[in-house]
């Protein structure tokens, strides 16, 4: 990514990032925190597509672990943190005309803040932005001989989320997220990742029936 994406990115996300807290001076419920896990899927690709040719596999579901502070906000901002791993990219192919196996494991630690609009007192939809520091790693068989790789950076990302309160503390939510530009084109292989899945989370104190 060069630095004026990069800068854009940034301004872009701060501005967002603004709008959210302006948003947040709605009628006041009570403050609460939660926690939980998550059951993700990746669909990212590292390799170069003119390079490489062959399949990039993405066989095992990736996990979440989170908490998440709620201020107390009707229309809810929700502040979230958390760690991710997006579960083992596997590779089999031609890279340069020569053989190229491997596993491109992928790990987030992220902080977000994300605007909830409640639809309904049990369900409610929205988005998040926030920065992560994503850790990608490479283990391979090049043409006979064993060669591994890594690289780690911060950058922006953003996502969608819907939420839906089972009861009183239990809720589950569906989201989406985007991670642009992930790895180094001379290493690991760069791309976006692309994440989908399933949370549940649990209130601790506070309820879900004014979602």
């Amino acid at each position: 990514m060069n630095a004026t994406h990069t800068r854009h990115i940034l301004k872009s996300t701060l501005v967002a990032v603004a709008t959210l807290v302006l948003l947040s001076g709605c009628a006041s419920t009570a403050a609460t925190w939660s926690g939980g896990v998550g059951l993700i899927r990746n669909c990212s690709n590292f390799k170069d597509p003119i390079r490489f040719l062959g399949e990039e596999k993405h066989d095992d579901m990736g996990y979440r672990v989170f908490g998440k502070y709620d201020p107390g906000k009707r229309e809810r901002v929700v502040f979230e943190g958390g760690y991710t791993s997006l579960g083992d990219t596997n590779f089999d192919g031609t890279f340069d005309d020569v053989e190229d196996q491997g596993t491109i494991e992928t790990e987030i630690i992220e902080a977000n803040v994300g605007y909830r609009y409640p639809f309904t007192d049990k369900f409610s939809a929205g988005g998040r932005v926030g920065a992560a520091y994503v850790d990608v790693s490479e283990r391979e068989d090049f043409g006979g001989t064993p060669y591994s790789s890594s690289a780690s950076e911060t950058i922006p990302y953003g996502g969608l989320v819907a939420r839906y309160a089972i009861n009183k503390n239990w809720a589950v939510s569906a989201f989406f997220d985007h991670y642009p530009d992930i790895g180094k084109t001379d290493q690991t292989g760069e791309g976006d990742a692309e994440v989908f899945g399933i949370n549940f989370d649990f209130r601790f104190g506070g309820s879900n029936e004014d979602e």
